[in-house]
């Protein structure tokens, strides 16, 4: 199967990624939200306190991209930076407690795309995308 072709997993793959994301998009506008930014947030719900580089790794965004999202997300008061003790050119990213408190709508705006994608998809066929995501994932990291 020709990487190139529009039948191609990987095309497949990435056109699936692009759509969902651009889907999630709409449900965040009117929130004053954007995808990356609710990567963001969601992480920091789960691990807060992470240092910009830690939190562009967790991520899988650029780092040279993270200070402009963190920008914008300090001035809508949802997270804070605040310096590393022993190391003044790093900082802990904090989400504030108006940041966390959007955790539940975030979760909520993601799964409602989700079940509009696994529409008619059986819960074994899902289990075995995930699997099958996972391993050519693990394939390619380790090589």
């Amino acid at each position: 199967m020709s990487f190139e072709s529009d039948t191609s997993i990987a095309f497949l793959i990435a056109k699936t990624r692009n759509i969902l994301k651009n889907e999630l998009e709409k449900e965040l506008k009117p929130h004053g939200l954007t995808y990356a930014q609710r990567v963001i947030l969601i992480r920091l719900c789960e691990k807060d306190g992470l240092t910009q580089k830690e939190l562009a790794q967790d991520t899988y965004f650029e780092q040279s991209n993270m200070t402009l999202m963190l920008d914008k997300l300090e001035l809508k008061g949802l997270i804070k930076r605040i310096p590393k003790e022993n190391d003044r050119r790093a900082y802990l990213v904090k989400i504030t407690p108006q940041g966390r408190e959007l955790r539940g709508l975030l979760i909520k705006m993601g799964d409602h795309v989700i079940e509009r994608a696994f529409r008619g998809v059986s819960e074994q066929q899902k289990e075995e995308l995930s699997h099958l995501l996972k391993t050519l994932y693990e394939n390619l990291q380790n090589s």
